[in-house]
């Protein structure tokens, strides 16, 4: 009797008794693999509950499906309903949060959109609506919208880096990550991810740009300048400045 397999084919039994014991396990066989991709994915997408008929590329791969059951990716767990889409060779890339998520210990909201790296880290993510992270107001970004870098989180849970959706004061900092349209609008995109606010993987304020102008430890800034922090909290003028354009290849923590 041969192995029973996914892709077995049915022999001639010499007996009843064999066949049925091949019928039962083919059947289970079948069962474990309903919902996963087809022989012709890649190893490297796992089997994925899908709601529907779940969209594939041209060579079988899994692209697109709505989780009808929890799914993990690394360290983080996805709830039912949120909208799943792989790349070509298997790779989770993002994912539109069908309920609430914990990501790292930070409850993320409804509707937000996670992208993941080729390694099935949550890199960054934007948020459907605003919404309050850590005390700090966040901007909002579409469904599907990626022409930026998004709000990043530290794998201990704490901002890493965010969109501020209005002027905040932090650490004694007049912050935004935009200006008025007519009084520095386009400076501040000109300036792409050096607009937005960089945290310490403590909490505290590392980069900014600022919001007005303003005087800071004794040193006169201009509205629309980026400065920089030491952990300590004291002027770091010689700091690099933080401006990552794209998320496939971020430091590790």
């Amino acid at each position: 009797m041969p192995p029973c397999t996914e892709n077995a084919t049915l022999p001639r039994p010499r007996f009843v008794s064999s066949l049925v014991s091949w019928l039962v396990c083919a059947l289970g066989a079948a069962t474990v693999h309903a919902a996963g991709p087809s022989s012709e994915t890649p190893t490297r997408s796992p089997a994925v509950a899908c709601a529907e008929t779940p969209n594939r590329f041209e060579n079988g791969a899994l692209e697109r499906c709505t989780l009808t059951h929890e799914y993990r990716v690394g360290e983080v767990t996805l709830p039912p309903g949120s909208v799943l889409t792989f790349s070509k060779d298997g790779v989770l890339a993002e994912a539109f949060l069908g309920d609430r998520a914990v990501i790292y210990g930070q409850e993320l909201p409804r509707q937000a959109t996670l992208f993941f790296d080729t390694k099935g880290r949550m890199r960054h993510f934007w948020l459907r609506e605003e919404a309050s992270v850590q005390g700090h107001q966040l901007r909002s970004m579409g469904k599907g919208y990626t022409g930026y870098l998004g709000h990043m989180l530290y794998t201990n849970g704490k901002l890493r880096a965010s969109w501020l959706a209005g002027e905040e004061m932090i650490d004694g900092v007049p912050c935004a990550s935009k200006l008025p349209l007519l009084r520095g609008a386009w400076h501040a995109v000109k300036l792409g991810a050096q607009a937005m606010v960089w945290f310490y993987d403590d909490g505290h304020l590392q980069q900014a740009m600022l919001a007005r102008d303003a005087i800071i430890q004794g040193h006169a800034f201009r509205k629309g300048e980026v400065i920089s922090l030491r952990r300590d909290g004291t002027l770091d003028a010689a700091a690099k400045r933080l401006d990552w354009s794209g998320w496939k290849d971020f430091p590790d923590d």
